[in-house]
């Protein structure tokens, strides 16, 4: 569903609202699993809002949690043996869903990045700034200005 373009849209409020609707079906399905609303719509900027979601479970239970989430998702749009993955549209929102192990995906570095953000007003800021200069240019242009803002601001000197 990407755009060749990027179009920053104002954050609204009802964002999530919808996050938390899914939230609470998917914990209604699967109490057990953690699930993570992260991105920019969660932190309440600007962006293409999107709503993303990471369900954490151990990998060994990958299928079983498809299998249990597939009637509240939707069929999944990739499966792999490290995560399932959906994407569908929800009151005129669309929602990327992960079902995946933190131990073998990409939540840790997406969780620090979301952390250090929202607890520092001044980077954040900085983020919401370089979004609103990315309105309009091509999609992949963004997502390298993006990622080299995570990498230079917001990662930089971290200790794991």
């Amino acid at each position: 569903m990407k755009d060749s373009i990027f179009h920053l849209k104002p954050w609204a409020p009802r964002l999530t609202e919808v996050a938390n609707s899914i939230i609470k079906k998917i914990h209604q399905a699967t109490p057990e699993l953690e699930v993570l609303f992260m991105g920019a719509a969660a932190l309440g900027l600007p962006g293409k809002n999107d709503i993303d979601l990471d369900i954490l479970c151990d990998i060994n239970h990958l299928a079983k949690y498809k299998d249990i989430l597939t009637p509240v998702l939707g069929e999944p749009k990739e499966s792999t043996d490290k995560l399932v993955a959906w994407e569908f549209t929800q009151e005129g929102f669309e929602i990327d869903a992960i079902l995946s192990d933190p131990a073998t995906s990409h939540v840790p570095e997406q969780l620090a990045t979301f952390e250090k953000l929202k607890s520092d007003p001044g980077l954040l800021e900085e983020y919401k700034r370089l979004k609103e200069t990315c309105d309009g240019m091509p999609y992949s242009e963004y997502e390298q200005r993006k990622k080299s803002f995570f990498n230079e601001r917001v990662l930089a000197g971290r200790k794991d």
